[in-house]
């Protein structure tokens, strides 16, 4: 499982220029993407992604301000959570989940101002 932090001001910087998870991730091996941002006290869900070729997808999730919550992963088709990882304020929280079976995959984020992407390879 491959994990990569961002600090601080990059939190920021990430959201606003890229769309937080594919900031530094860009590549033409991406062959679907979505994700969602939030406000205060609302779920963040994004729209379905299919697996890709080699079976994985990556998320990520930050808030834009003061607050926690998790960044997950689930089974479209099936409706389980496939992968969690919680959030913060403070840094970029990133995950690749490998060997996936099913066809569609979606992020769900929790925690007031929410940010988070989810991809494919």
């Amino acid at each position: 499982m491959r994990k990569t932090f961002a600090k601080g001001a990059a939190v920021a910087a990430a959201v606003a220029a890229l769309g937080l998870g594919l900031a530094g991730t860009a590549s033409a091996d991406v062959t679907a993407s979505s994700g969602c941002t939030t406000g205060s006290n609302t779920l963040c869900t994004s729209a379905s992604i299919p697996t890709g070729p080699s079976n994985e997808v990556c998320y990520s999730g930050a808030h834009t301000s003061v607050a926690w919550g998790r960044a997950e992963v689930w089974d479209a088709d099936t409706g389980v959570m496939v992968g969690s990882v919680a959030t913060n304020f403070k840094e970029v929280k990133r995950q690749c989940i490998h060997g996936l079976y099913g066809q569609h995959y979606y992020l769900k984020g929790t925690g007031d101002h929410f940010s988070g992407q989810i991809w494919n390879y």
